[in-house]
């Protein structure tokens, strides 16, 4: 990682390392929580919309649903999220716990 960040900042370049990985992490965290605020307010006006009556063609509450328990289910066979999971850096993982509880 040294001769990323030159001769001069070679010994800090595993405290830049963390400061960015915590960074990084932190605008995640705040990207995934207006993601999933936006998601649930989809949900809530399209249930909405049921509840008046109005509807949009070919698409409904249960076909979103439907769609969304078959992908949570594909993931949770293949196994894909597990191992990479517990293999981010702690700091990554705290900048995102921070992003999500004050985004």
């Amino acid at each position: 990682m040294s001769l990323v960040f030159g001769p001069g900042l070679a010994p800090y370049a595993s405290i830049i390392s963390v400061i960015l990985l915590f960074v990084d992490g932190l605008l995640f965290g705040l990207a995934a929580k207006k993601g999933l605020v936006s998601i649930i307010l989809i949900v809530v006006g399209i249930v909405l919309a049921g509840i008046l009556g109005i509807t949009i063609p070919f698409v409904s509450l249960s076909t979103i649903w439907t769609h969304v328990v078959n992908i949570i289910a594909t993931q949770a066979n293949v196994n894909n999220i597990g191992p990479i999971f517990y293999t981010f850096p702690i700091f990554w993982i705290i900048g995102f716990a921070i992003g999500i509880w004050k985004g």
